[in-house]
């Protein structure tokens, strides 16, 4: 399997686990997305910290880029969350 697409597997796991635990334990919507976010983004940079031994050079772009895939995540599952809760 390729580098690329495992990491992206991870972090689409581990922003899909933070946005689920963090819509159901906080109520409102923005901050439950941004605190998924960033637990999100510092939970990938520790897996990718321990997959490759060291910090990544580019760690600022990459922690960046990850809080967005998983504020993007997260906003989508709290979207399901709160139709089903609706309905």
């Amino acid at each position: 399997m390729d580098d690329g697409i495992f990491g992206i597997t991870v972090l689409a796991t581990i922003a899909t686990i933070c946005a689920i635990v963090s819509h159901l334990l906080i109520k409102k919507f923005v901050i439950a997305v941004l605190v998924s976010g960033l637990l999100g983004a510092l939970f990938f940079q520790f897996a990718a910290y321990f997959h490759l031994g060291h910090l990544d050079p580019f760690y600022l772009f990459a922690a960046f880029v990850s809080f967005l895939i998983s504020c993007a995540v997260s906003s989508i599952i709290g979207l399901f969350l709160i139709k089903r809760a609706n309905s």
